[in-house]
């Protein structure tokens, strides 16, 4: 009689990414995503962005921090970013990475309160904003008041670029900003709209 093989099956630790989609599939009204964004869309959103020039960047929605740590890799010291993510779980894991960044702040605040922060913190304008909000899911009153501080808030020279998963918030964005211009990122699940807007 053969020896018999025993086996033992371990627990495979559980992956961000599977962590991620769990928690986006439970809070999909808010992070409009069941995957993390990928590098070409990452890419396609922050190729706009003069560093060397930029006192103060926005966020909305902070995710899993892929945005974040990307900006935050590529801006001056002097540079604040301020980022801002309603799901308590994506907040908890971004502030503890970028703790060490004091010019970085991960609010658990909605993007609505964006700028009550700034006037908190006595800032009068923003360079950019970054937006992955699931525009589509918001009701049309809160995407218009959105639009319509972050028209306020925005330099002449700044730029507003919102991310999403179709057309059908570009007339509200048209009517908020001076110019629009429409990209596509292909290589990312789902493909993304990337509207980049000068304000008026």
């Amino acid at each position: 009689m053969g020896k018999t093989k025993l086996y033992c099956i371990l627990p495979q630790k559980k992956t961000h990414m599977e962590s991620f989609f769990k928690e986006a599939i439970g809070s999909l009204k808010t992070s409009g995503t069941v995957k993390p964004s990928s590098k070409y869309l990452i890419r396609n959103c922050l190729k706009g962005i003069d560093y060397s020039r930029a006192e103060t960047i926005i966020e909305f929605g902070t995710g899993n921090g892929c945005f974040t740590r990307e900006i935050a890799k590529n801006m001056r010291p002097n540079t604040s970013l301020y980022s801002f993510e309603v799901n308590q779980k994506f907040h908890a894991y971004s502030s503890r990475e970028f703790q060490t960044q004091k010019n970085v702040q991960i609010l658990n605040r909605s993007a609505l309160d964006f700028d009550k922060v700034l006037r908190e913190d006595s800032v009068s304008q923003v360079d950019y904003i970054i937006s992955s909000l699931p525009l589509t899911l918001f009701k049309k009153s809160d995407t218009q008041t959105i639009l319509s501080k972050v028209s306020t808030y925005l330099k002449k020279e700044g730029c507003f670029v919102q991310y999403q998963y179709s057309l059908s918030n570009y007339l509200q964005l048209r009517r908020a900003f001076d110019a629009i211009h429409i990209g596509v990122t292909i290589r990312n699940f789902p493909p993304a709209v990337i509207y980049t807007c000068s304000p008026k």
